[in-house]
């Protein structure tokens, strides 16, 4: 056995009886041991707060103040519903500013006729080519009523009206009537020339106009703008907005006159979110079939 010398043998018990009776001393008898404690805090301070940083990434102070947690969650749900409210004023406001503008050129579309112009919202669910619109009780809405969208572009007409929905039937449905229109040749719309466009059920209508004598400005060109001017339709309705040239076929059957295919401004009429009804004033019925 290895010897060992008393002193390292007792130094153990020495040392833990020491310690105990110290923990019950008053504290002016170990005042002393404060400058041990500066040089551990010298040896330890510079490890201590990077550790310190790592410890707070991983583990939140919120886990360690269960108080302040609650208080921050309540902080930060507040701040969620006022940035959902703020966000919703602005996006109604935009749509009501949207929708002002919209009746403004409505109206100038016709100025000699008294339109009232009634905005509606479409019910999401679709029934094949049909618009179904929510309603309420409308004054003069009734079968016929012109539609529009985006203030200005021709929708179709009402084809049923009930309590509390009207369904309507858009140009571009394969069920809807064929329409004259004109062909607006220059900016001014004094050159035109005329079209009976059908529905050709992909969201387009097609239709013949004459091929172009040589002058370039009756010449029928993609992009160029194409308005309704048909009897059948009410006067309020004259003009308003078909849709724009896509595209220019030639027929082979006919070769002195072109075909054009013609697809509304706004891309499917059937998945617009709100209509806007144009409802005469001066008694003038919806006209014609729908």
């Amino acid at each position: 056995m290895q010897y060992q010398h008393p002193i390292v043998r007792w130094s153990m018990p020495i040392t833990i009886v020491v310690l105990f009776v110290m923990a019950f001393a008053p504290l002016r008898w170990t005042t002393w041991t404060n400058w041990f404690a500066a040089q551990v805090k010298v040896a330890i301070v510079p490890i201590t707060h990077p550790l310190t940083i790592v410890v707070d990434t991983i583990v939140p102070s919120r886990i360690a103040d269960p108080e302040a947690s609650e208080r921050e969650l309540a902080i930060t749900n507040e701040l969620d519903r006022v940035r959902l409210e703020l966000l919703q004023t602005r996006a109604e406001n935009e749509r009501l500013t949207r929708l002002v503008d919209q009746l403004s050129r409505g109206a100038a579309v016709t100025p000699e006729v008294d339109v009232s112009q009634v905005p509606r919202q479409r019910v999401s669910s679709l029934m094949g080519d049909l618009l179904l619109v929510r309603t309420g009780p409308v004054e003069g809405l009734t079968r016929g009523t012109v539609v529009v969208a985006d203030a200005v572009q021709l929708l179709g007409r009402v084809a049923r009206v009930e309590d509390r929905t009207a369904t309507v039937l858009p140009i571009t449905a394969k069920a809807s009537q064929p329409i004259l229109a004109v062909v607006l040749l220059n900016e001014s719309g004094t050159q035109q020339v005329r079209t009976l466009l059908e529905p050709t059920g992909d969201g387009t209508l097609r239709g013949e106009v004459a091929r172009s004598t040589g002058d370039d400005q009756w010449r029928v060109r993609v992009g160029q703008e194409v308005r309704l001017r048909d009897d059948q339709w009410p006067r309020h309705a004259q003009m308003l907005v078909v849709g724009r040239i896509e595209r220019i076929e030639r027929d082979e059957d006919q070769p002195l006159r072109q075909r054009i295919i013609v697809r509304p401004t706004t891309e499917d009429l059937r998945r617009v979110p709100e209509v806007i009804f144009r409802i005469p004033i001066t008694g003038e019925p919806g006209g014609g079939r729908p």
